[in-house]
């Protein structure tokens, strides 16, 4: 009774005021395509490579931060088979997304966030690289085996961490949490993991610095 009456009183408002009906109104703006539009296939071609470029850099930057810690020299043939993978890897896990899945418009790939555990892994003193002389001794075969069993290390990890993200998702335990986690938490969590990482990209763009500031 009271929600009829106000709507009424509302509406006449509304008839004297000459306000336009929101439902008539027409959506105005910059954008190009809406959420249902779909572009022409030769510029999707466009749009996909410059997705790709945007965020290419963020995903060979995990490889170049982790080659290291793993134990790999400089020269190290395998170092471009581990970034091969994960751009193949990355590719197709989007595309399973963006095609079977939620189909929200953003790149799967690997996350910064899990390097900050993954160092603190491989600086255990049980994970602590051998002299860079040994290494230079050693055959290719026992130079995998090196970063071989480091990656097996890190991968049980991540697997064990799933399990939790899993059943935590599964019992609504991250609800709950969101009442207390807030954008006020968030933020400083995220500046902490880029400043922990300060030095690793510094050493890396140290090499550079007119490539690393393009």
């Amino acid at each position: 009774m009271v929600h009829n009456t106000i709507q009424i009183g509302l509406e006449s408002i509304m008839r004297e005021s000459n306000a336009p009906n929101v439902e008539t109104v027409e959506r105005k703006g910059n954008v190009t395509y809406a959420m249902d539009d779909i572009p022409p296939w030769y510029l999707c071609i466009f749009m996909a490579l410059q997705h790709y470029l945007t965020m290419i850099g963020a995903i060979v930057a995990i490889p170049f931060i982790l080659c290291p810690a793993l134990c790999m020299a400089e020269t190290d043939p395998d170092r471009s088979n581990i970034i091969s993978t994960m751009i193949f890897v990355t590719g197709l896990i989007t595309w399973l997304q963006a095609t079977f899945g939620c189909r929200l418009p953003i790149v799967q790939g690997g996350t910064i966030s899990f390097l900050v555990p993954t160092l603190a892994i491989l600086g255990l003193p049980a994970w602590k690289c051998p002299a860079p002389e040994v290494l230079d001794a050693m055959n290719p075969e026992d130079r995998r085996e090196v970063w071989t069993v480091r990656m097996c290390e890190l991968s049980g990890a991540i697997a064990v961490a799933s399990l939790f993200q899993v059943f935590g998702g599964y019992l609504g335990i991250i609800g709950s949490l969101l009442r207390y986690v807030t954008p006020l938490t968030i933020v400083p969590t995220v500046a902490l993991v880029g400043l922990t990482l300060f030095d690793h990209a510094a050493e890396a763009a140290s090499q550079q610095w007119g490539i690393a500031a393009g």
